[in-house]
């Protein structure tokens, strides 16, 4: 597990698709209850998101982001 730097190329393009999920309908930041999504690290293919209780369930929930280029690499 590797954990970006808010000055890593990539930073602002996996908070702009957390967003674009419908479970959070344009909000990178979903805030309930004193919560809000976390960036918990990416591995090779993916982004890894939490959050402890989302405004739309009530709940934890998790979101996995493709990282990119992931999806062309088995045409290498």
């Amino acid at each position: 597990m590797e954990y970006l730097s808010m000055t890593s190329p990539e930073w602002e393009t996996m908070w702009d698709q957390l967003a674009e999920d419908r479970l959070n309908q344009g909000d990178p930041i979903c805030e309930f209850a004193g919560q809000a999504w976390e960036y918990m690290g990416s591995t090779k293919d993916h982004h890894h998101f939490r959050h402890p209780c989302h405004p739309a369930t009530e709940k934890t929930e998790y979101i996995y982001l493709e990282r990119a280029g992931v999806a062309f690499a088995w045409a290498v």
